[in-house]
């Protein structure tokens, strides 16, 4: 259980590492605490992208109410992990 929990934590970060790249966030700027609107200045269509490519490449489904939690890097990590729980506990 634990090889498969850091098999998905590693995943989850391979895919974010992508995500990031797409969206011009330099590597070394990237940090938990980081915000996408205060460090890296995303406007509207800038979020919008970001919440399309997360829900693309995890295959979850993000509404705009749930914007709202993807202030930083860190909170949208834990909130892309707790939809993906979700998501495994219906299976």
């Amino acid at each position: 259980m634990e090889t498969e929990n850091n098999e998905i934590m590693r995943t989850i970060e391979e895919k974010f590492t992508q995500i990031f790249k797409y969206m011009g966030i330099p590597k070394e700027k990237i940090t938990m605490e980081a915000s996408f609107a205060d460090d890296f200045g995303f406007d509207d269509f800038q979020f919008t992208c970001l919440a399309f490519y997360i829900g693309l490449y995890f295959n979850i489904n993000i509404r705009e109410r749930d914007y709202v939690e993807l202030d930083t890097i860190g909170n949208t990590i834990r909130f892309v992990r707790r939809k993906l729980n979700d998501n495994k506990s219906i299976d």
